[in-house]
């Protein structure tokens, strides 16, 4: 019997992937080791084999590994059902099988990773606010969305984010950063950005072990070492950072970074597979440079059509328009540059920092989607799916 990660409720902290020591659990695509053990059966050396382990009184089963007798032929990746195998020349080899050693389980900071039938916790209730933008009582007031709204409509008052609904644009950026899955918009659960902790660091000269950070972590992911004197911080967690917040004495240091955010809706032009060169392709033919590219850090960034320019625009340049692709409405982008004044309000509000202002007369402004279309043509001619109409 496999794990199972209860997805609706997930709030994709990565913490049991990272946890896992064999990568039996991809939370970006949610497979997990499905113990069916094909794996096992299709292996010509015996490198894979089937064990039984005492549970809690029950007898399960699960993979066992012996390297040395791996060859690295890559049959047991080629017959995974679920994808999760993977084979390279980094030892142990032969990765993706689950051993059972339930630390997802152990590390989850909200429970919802159960093995069914040994270990089974309840069924998270999602109960989804039908309002256009709530704050639920999930709420931990740790400031992570306030600099993420691109129109400064977010504060936080006792302890917790408030809206300004005259300022919204409903564009879901605050629901995909939430690290505890406290706003939801447009009552839909929110398809979250993805993240990796880049550093999480205790220094231990300044650490005085008063535990604050502990008492204050919402997900009880902060140990204790006793023995040490020394608090440890997880691999990977939602990252509220209100431990860094917390401590007297700086002496938390957590780095995140942050993917994308997602369109408004799944409907839209969207980058479906990240793959740097031919995005790169793509990004060249774009008339206004809405898709930007970052050669250093090898990332691509593109204009999600979220409005917050138009909202911004004084002068009624910028407006939020529709266009018809196959019977299909779509939002777009459409400038005006005789009444731009080259504020650089819409700059500021970007979310996506693709706009920028040019010193071109006829397009005195760049980086706004007007929706032509022409990146996802480049596309399609690579054969490779990395922008999708939805």
């Amino acid at each position: 019997m496999p794990i199972t990660i209860q997805k609706d409720a997930c709030l994709v902290c990565y913490a049991c992937q990272a946890e896992c020591p064999n990568g039996a659990i991809d939370i970006d695509s949610f497979k997990v080791c499905a113990l069916c053990f094909q794996c096992v059966e299709s292996c010509p050396t015996g490198a894979l084999v089937e064990e039984e382990i005492e549970l809690d009184g029950k007898k399960l089963k699960r993979v066992g590994y012996l390297p040395h007798k791996c060859e690295k032929c890559g049959t047991c990746q080629e017959v995974c059902p679920t994808g999760i195998k993977k084979v390279d020349d980094t030892f142990p080899y032969s990765k993706g099988h689950c051993v059972l050693c339930l630390k997802c389980i152990d590390v989850c900071p909200i429970e919802i990773i159960s093995l069914p039938g040994v270990i089974d916790k309840p069924l998270k209730k999602i109960e989804i606010p039908k309002e256009p933008i709530v704050v639920t009582e999930s709420c931990v007031g740790c400031e992570i969305c306030v600099p993420e709204c691109p129109v400064n409509a977010i504060t936080i008052e006792n302890n917790k984010a408030v809206i300004d609904k005259s300022k919204c644009i409903y564009c879901s950026i605050c629901a995909q950063t939430c690290p505890w899955n406290a706003i939801y918009v447009a009552g839909k659960i929110p398809k979250k950005r993805r993240k990796e902790i880049k550093k999480f660091v205790v220094d231990e000269e300044k650490c005085i072990f008063c535990l604050e950070c502990v008492e204050v972590c919402p997900g009880n992911m902060i140990k204790v070492d006793y023995e040490n004197m020394i608090v440890k911080v997880p691999k990977a967690c939602p990252a509220c950072k209100l431990c860094v917040k917390t401590c007297p004495v700086d002496a938390l240091e957590l780095d995140v970074k942050y993917s994308s955010p997602h369109p408004i809706t799944d409907e839209g032009l969207v980058i479906v597979e990240e793959d740097f060169e031919i995005l790169k392709k793509c990004a060249s033919v774009c008339p206004t440079d809405a898709i930007v590219v970052d050669e250093d850090k090898k990332e691509v960034r593109m204009c999600i059509v979220c409005g917050a320019c138009t909202v911004a625009c004084p002068n009624g340049a910028l407006k939020l328009g529709k266009i018809e692709h196959n019977g299909k409405e779509y939002n777009r982008i459409e400038y005006s540059p005789y009444l731009c004044q080259k504020c650089g309000e819409c700059v500021k509000v970007c979310p996506m920092k693709t706009l920028r202002l040019t010193r071109s007369e006829k397009l005195p402004l760049k980086g706004f989607c007007v929706m032509c279309l022409l990146c996802l043509s480049v596309a399609e001619k690579e054969k490779k799916k990395v922008l999708e109409l939805k």
